[in-house]
Formats: structure tokens, sequence, C-alpha cells
């Protein structure tokens, strides 16, 4: 192998090392076949302690997540219990105490292969025992486990790829015959899968390459060492040979001479190609005196972060910018107790220069001139980090909805009463007394707090229904001529609104109830932003996004709808604008000014309409937020009139309201009877079919959640064994669901959601009465 370069300078990239390797299994063959059983050796060595460490983890990792099997799954939690604790934990037991054998070193790479595929099986067992679709999230643990296989316990590329592609397989294969998962499904999860253990084998592909290139390199390096030792042993003997011969000596001078000098060329050859390794390696590298901290060498990305003169200088001056040594400098942990090279240190800090994340190996070795040196290799993390931050924002924010959704589900069970019966008692308070003035008040209280946990319902995305096919440009005209934007041109009159609406942009599907919102917060928000005055504008254009954007959130290609909202007000820190869609998260007072859910309403909907926000700021200048929206090529419709009372009266049919809330109950019974139907209440789907059993009824108004037996579709389903015709109406306090769109595949009819109105339920009444029956509507198919 020649790796000499004309200029010394020029990195020689890593792969111009020529060394012959099988191109599936990475064994040396040809002329470096001799090297494999020991590079087997060494690598075994290298390590069988870390592999072992492993065994512990995995034995660990494995043990504690069964208590999550307890919490999330507790009617299978044995079934996975015995998986974990009788079958899985135990071989990785097994395992390690075997590690200890001699026969372990001949079979530790199918021991490893073995390890993979126990695991990853125990995972796909998992998914197939537990249900759908919470099941598909054990696929995470197969994805930890291919990837634990592929890098973290030095498996060897063949033998981790065969049981990686093994696990693959079955994961596969059980959600074909065993889960029956749906053919999107498969495919999703198949093509990710694959994906993912594709980079997987690439890694590890890639990291036993250059595992066996740099045991080649220090072969080689062993091999020049050894000719130059040769050399100069050759020369000693030669020079006591000759001091008895002085004219010997005299006529083989010039020989000795020129060979010194061959030997000294090649031992500076050597030299410079570990420097040239050295430089064509994209990390910070150097090595220091760890007694003065001066530089003695210095790769060139090295010198590319730092400047070219930083050899010769003190460590802690050109990286960390001190006038003294690091306050945790951890030189003396790298000696032994003789004051020799010991273990090496790895660690993660921020850089106080630059603000860029490093991953920090460190280690002792001895200088050419005899000396203890340290030897130090920084990479840059940063852009990980960054990703590692956006993650953690996302499941920040989902895990917030989530609680803000089960609160606005009871809430607004509460609030259907203070919504509901103060319309029933107006319609009976004349005009002007002072009781409707105080009904009125209680019912316009009651739909503020709808409206808040609306809110709250957007943020936890389960409140945006997005089927209407709407024009983003009337949606922005219509806050733009409405008065809450007069209220607020009132409170901030120095405040100048603008708009640059495109004339044709696309149409987009979403909610314009939930999009007005979004734009009433966001020039709200940009309003008590500039106390001094400046311009709000809102414009819109379309938008084609031919390769991701990095912004506030990564921007995925496709063709889009794009909202901006620019403001010249104060502006948002940047600490303060990674947490300004959070929930309460203000720097006004909070009850001065909105509910604190603004911005938070903002994501839940952008995220609803599976859309992208990217937000910027200057402080002192102002903020632009842009909203991108999917487009769709579909017709905005007109929209349909209200239709007076007695287009929904009821004309003295049964109806049966199911619901476990008694204020939901008597509401809704309230209601319909001043509709004139016959009303019945129940308070369980228990209840429900033995009354239908003994009483049939025209129809049912039907609660999708109810505790703890059964729900609305469970109870759907019963009472149409009962009767195959009865008709139904869904009430719930969330968004449409797959279980309510279930029921109205069996028949069920429309959806209205709580706290809802008389002229709601009574038009969901009469268009299912007036519908066929059940079982003479064409069945639908849906995933099961």
């Amino acid at each position: 192998m020649n790796l000499t370069l004309e200029k010394v300078d020029v990195a020689i990239s890593y792969s111009l090392i020529r060394v012959s390797l099988h191109p599936l299994t990475l064994a040396f063959t040809g002329s470096h076949q001799l090297l494999e059983p020991l590079f087997k050796k060494a690598y075994f060595s290298n390590s069988i302690d870390h592999v072992r460490r492993c065994k512990l983890y995995a034995i660990l990792f494995f043990s504690v997540f069964g208590v999550l099997d307890a919490y999330v799954f507790p009617e299978q939690k044995f079934q996975l219990w015995f998986i974990r604790y009788v079958l899985v934990c135990p071989v990785f037991l097994v395992g390690l105490i075997f590690s200890y054998t001699e026969a372990y070193r001949r079979l530790w790479q199918l021991i490893n292969a073995f390890y993979i595929m126990v695991t990853g099986f125990a995972y796909v067992a998992m998914v197939v025992i537990t249900p759908a679709p919470e099941a598909y999230y054990y696929g995470v643990g197969i994805i930890f486990c291919v990837f634990f296989g592929y890098t973290f316990i030095h498996a060897r590329f063949i033998t981790a790829s065969i049981a990686g592609l093994l696990v693959i397989a079955g994961y596969q294969g059980a959600m074909m015959w065993l889960m029956q998962a749906t053919g999107v499904i498969q495919l999703i999860f198949g093509a990710h899968f694959m994906g993912i253990n594709l980079l997987g084998m690439l890694i590890c592909y890639s990291i036993e390459t250059h595992q066996r290139k740099s045991f080649f390199l220090n072969y080689l390096l062993e091999k020049e060492k050894e000719k130059t030792d040769n050399i100069n042993r050759n020369l000693e003997k030669r020079v006591e040979e000759r001091t008895t011969a002085l004219q010997r000596i005299n006529r083989d001078l010039n020989k000795e001479v020129l060979e010194r000098k061959q030997a000294e060329g090649r031992v500076r050859a050597s030299h410079e190609q570990l420097a040239s390794i050295l430089d064509s390696i994209d990390a910070d590298i150097h090595v220091s005196d760890m007694e003065t901290h001066a530089i003695l060498l210095a790769n060139r990305h090295m010198k590319q972060t730092y400047g070219d003169e930083v050899v010769g200088k003190l460590c802690h001056e050109v990286i960390q910018g001190l006038d003294k040594p690091c306050q945790h400098c951890k030189n003396h942990l790298m000696l032994d107790e003789n004051g020799r090279p010991g273990e090496s240190y790895s660690w993660e800090e921020k850089n106080p220069l630059n603000g860029r994340w490093y991953i920090i190996y460190s280690r002792a070795i001895v200088w050419e001139d005899g000396r203890i040196v340290q030897l130090t290799v920084a990479t840059d993390v940063t852009a990980m980090k960054e990703m590692e931050a956006r993650l953690q924002r996302a499941q920040k924010m989902e895990a917030i909805g989530t609680l803000a959704g089960g609160v606005a589900h009871d809430l607004n069970n509460i609030l259907s009463g203070l919504v509901g019966y103060p319309e029933l008692l107006l319609m009976d308070t004349p005009e002007g007394s002072e009781t409707r003035i105080i009904v009125e008040t209680i019912k316009n209280s009651g739909e503020k707090a709808a409206a808040i946990v609306q809110d709250m319902l957007t943020l936890a995305r389960r409140g945006v229904a997005a089927t209407d096919v709407i024009g983003l440009n009337r949606v922005v005209e219509d806050y733009l001529g409405s008065p809450e934007l007069a209220k607020l041109k009132s409170v901030h009159p120095q405040v100048t609104i603008r708009s640059d609406l495109a004339p044709a942009v696309f149409n987009i599907i979403g909610s314009p109830v939930h999009l007005g919102k979004t734009i009433m917060n966001l020039v709200t928000n940009a309003a008590e932003a500039m106390p001094d005055g400046g311009e709000i504008t809102v414009s819109t254009q379309n938008c084609y996004v031919d390769r991701p954007i990095h912004g506030f959130e990564t921007v995925l290609e496709g063709e889009y709808v794009l909202l901006r909202v620019a403001d010249t007000g104060i502006g948002i820190s940047a600490r303060d604008l990674e947490r300004i869609f959070e929930p309460f998260y203000t720097k006004k007072k909070m009850g001065r000014s909105g509910t604190g859910l603004g911005m938070a309403v903002v994501w839940g909907t952008v995220k609803d309409h599976g859309g992208f926000i990217d937000a910027r700021s200057i402080e002192g200048q102002g903020t632009v937020f842009d909203l991108y929206f999917p487009i769709t090529r579909q017709i905005e419709k007109m929209a349909v009139e209200e239709l007076p009372i007695d287009r929904y009266r009821g004309a003295g049919e049964s109806v049966l309201v199911v619901d476990d809330i008694k204020e939901q109950r008597d509401l809704a019974a309230f209601m319909l009877k001043r509709l004139d139907y016959q009303v019945d209440t129940v308070a369980s789907g228990a209840e429900a079919v033995q009354y239908i059993r003994k009483k049939p009824v025209d129809i049912l108004v039907l609660d999708m959640i109810m505790e703890p037996e059964m729900d609305g579709l469970d109870t759907y389903r019963q009472i149409l064994a009962v009767s195959p015709d009865q008709k139904a109406v869904i009430a719930s306090g969330f968004s449409e669901s797959e279980r309510v769109r279930e029921a109205q595949r069996l028949g069920a009819g429309p959806y209205i959601k709580k706290p809802y109105r008389m002229e709601q339920i009574g038009m969901a009444l009469r268009e299912q009465l007036a519908s066929s029956s059940p079982d003479e509507a064409p069945e639908s198919s849906g995933n099961k």
C-alpha cells in the first residue's frame, strides 16, 4: 500500500487505504487473509468487558419496562411479564455467565445474533399479545433492539444483519398473519422498519469496516516499526564489526550514512502518513503536555476551528478562552497509581467560545520524547443536540395536550347545563324582564367557558374536524371585518393593521372557526407586543417547498398556502421563543389578557390541519410567524342557511337518552320534551340494553364515552343484537373519533358535540328519523 503524496499537507481520504476485505462478511481476504485470526482475537479481547456490561444493561432495561406493561396493558401484563422475566432475561443472564467460559470466545458472534433475535421476537410477541393500536408502540422496542444489536454489542455486520432481517421479517409476518393489520399499516410499518434496519446495517457495516482498517493501519505501523528496529540493529552490528578494521570502516562509511538516511526517510514518511490520517478525520484532535498544558500537535480540523497558530499555545486558552487551567481538568484521572497512562475518559460539554456541543474522548499516551501527554478527540454533536431538543419540545406539547383533552372532556359535561338550561329558561321568560337579563348573562358566561374548553380541545388536538373546503383569504377577511378586531383596534389605537392577500391562493381543508381564532390570537399577541405602536401585516401566498425548511420546526416538501403574521414590535428572545407555544407560558400577567392558551391553540390548530410553523424574532425589531397549510384543489361549498324550529320539532316519537352524567341526561330530557318527544333516560350501556329488551324506542341519544363497563360503541352493538333496526344519534365531548365512525358504519346517525343546543340535537334526531333503516343502508368496510 502506497499512501505517499507529493504534498504532505494534503489530507489522505480513508478510502485510499487499500486492504482486501470480503464485500459481504468483511473478512480479510487475499494477501491479508492471515490477519483475520489476529483481528478476531484482538476484537474479542477489546469487546468482552463491554459486551458483559451490555448484557447487564439489557437485563436492567428489559426488566424496568415491565412497569410500563402493567400500567398500559394491565390485562396482558402477566403474559408480557412471562416474556420479559421468564424467557428473555434468563437468556441474557445465562449468556453473561457463559461469557466467562473458554467456549464463549468461539461462539460469541453467533450468541450476539441469538440475543438480537430473542429480544426482537420477544417484542414481536408483545405486539401480537397486546391490543391494537397501542400495540404498535412496542415496535419502538424492535427498533431499539435492532439498533442495539448493530451498534452497541460489537456484533459483526454479517451476524447482526441476519439477525436484524429475521426480526423485521418476523414482525412483518406477525402483522400479516397474526395481527391482521391493514395493507396500509403493513406497508407503512414494513417500509419504515426495513428502512431503519437498512440504516442499522449500513452503520454496522461502516463501523466494522473502520475497525478493520484501523487494525490494518496499526498492523502496518508495527511492521514499519519492526523494519526500523531491524535497520538500527543492523547498523549497530556493522559499526561494532568495523571498529576492528579502520580501513573497512572508512571504505563502507559512505554506504552506512546512506542507509541511515534511507531509514530516517522511511520513519519520516511513516510520521507524515500518520499526520495525513489525522488530518482526514472530521474531529478536533490535539496532543497537549500534561504539565504545561501546551499544545504539541493539532490536526487540520482543529486548526480550522481555533486558528492555524494553535500549536505552542495553552489548551485552556485556545479551547475554553480561560487564563488558567480548567477547573475540572481530568489530566490526573488518566494516570494510574504509578503515574503511567491509565484508562481513557469521555464526556459531553458545550464550548463557551463558539457555543457548540462536543463529545470529548481523552487519554494519556507516551510522547516521542518519553514524557506523558494527553490525546484529545472532540466530535461536534450540535446538530444532534438540536434534533433532540426539537423532539423533546414535540413530546412535551403532546403530553400537555393529552392532559388538556382529559380536563376539557369533563368540563364539557359540566358546561352543558350552563349552556342548555338557560336556553330553555329563555323560552319561558318575557322580553325586558330582569330575570331574562340574568339568564342571558348565565348563558353568555357558559358559552365563553365553552369557548375556553374548545381552546383546550384544540390544544389536545381533539377539537378540529378539518373537513370543510375553505379559502384562507376569506377567513382572513372575515376576521379583519369582525367586532373582535374592532375592539382590539380601540384598545391599541397606535397599532396599524394591514393585509397583503395573494389574489389566487389555493383552498385548504380545515375548520374556519379554528383558523379564524388562530389569526385572532396571532394578531392580538402582535398588537400587545407593540406598546409604542407599530404595524402588523397579515399576508397569504401559495408556496411550494422543494426541500425541507429547517426553522422552528422542519417544514416538509410539498404544496402549501402560507399565512404570515408579521409585526414590528419588541420581539421575543431566543429562550422565550423556544417555549412560546407551551400552554400558560407567557411574559404577560395571567388573567389580564386571554386564558394563557392562545399560542398553544395556534400550535394545536396548525397540527390538526397537517401544517407546520416557522417562528422568527429579533429583539427590538419584531416577530414573524409563518404558518404552512397543505393545499387542496377541491372547490369551496356555499354555506347552508339555518332552518326554523318547526323543521326539527318532533311528532311524539319515543327517545331513550343514554348518558352516565345525570346533568346531561336531565338537560337532554328537558330539551327533547320541549320538542314534543317522549323521553326516558338511563345511566349506563347495560341499563340501555335491558330497557330496549323490555320497551323498544324510536331512537337513541347515545353518549360515546361512558364508564366503567361499556362505551357508546359497545352499547350500540349489543342493542343492535336485540333490535337490528334501532336508530341512534351519537353525542360526545370530544371530536369525532374512530369509534364514533365505527358506530355510524353500524347504522348510527349524526354526531353532535357537547355542549349542544336545542337546534343541534333536534336537527340530528329529525335527520336520523327520516333516514332509511340501518339494515337497508349499504355496508362500508373499515379497519377493525
